[in-house]
């Protein structure tokens, strides 16, 4: 037997039941579809058909895989190998930091400040007997 399916408008046919039935696991028919026979006694929802079986279970299969799929961020995922390159930039520019800290206490140099915060020297203490 010959099919013909009317969606969005639009009929397309004849199709056999082995290419119905393609169609449908393959997304191509919606739920909302109509189906008749190559007699053209009624049109009937593809839901209401006995193609009805084969609507359900590409639907349950939709929802499990939809169910699956990770859900949107706001951006998008790093590429597999991206992460790792993120990571040591951040580790190296953490490393650089530190180091440059360090250097600096290491080049400054030692002076024991008052408490209003001039130098402390050896010439100060002689001035004040």
């Amino acid at each position: 037997m010959q099919w013909y399916v009317s969606q969005n408008g639009k009929t397309l046919g004849p199709f056999t039941e082995q290419r119905v039935a393609m169609l449908v696991n393959w997304g191509k028919i919606e739920s909302d579809a109509y189906i008749c026979d190559d007699k053209w006694s009624c049109w009937v929802a593809v839901t209401r058909s006995h193609f009805a079986p084969l609507m359900a279970a590409h639907s349950a299969e939709q929802r499990q895989r939809e169910s699956q799929a990770p859900k949107a961020l706001s951006e998008p995922p790093l590429a597999q190998g991206q992460w790792f390159g993120h990571r040591l930039a951040l580790a190296l520019l953490l490393m650089l930091a530190a180091a440059a800290f360090l250097l600096a206490l290491w080049l400054a140099p030692n002076i024991n400040a008052g408490p209003l915060g001039r130098a402390q020297t050896a010439n100060a203490s002689v001035r004040s007997t």
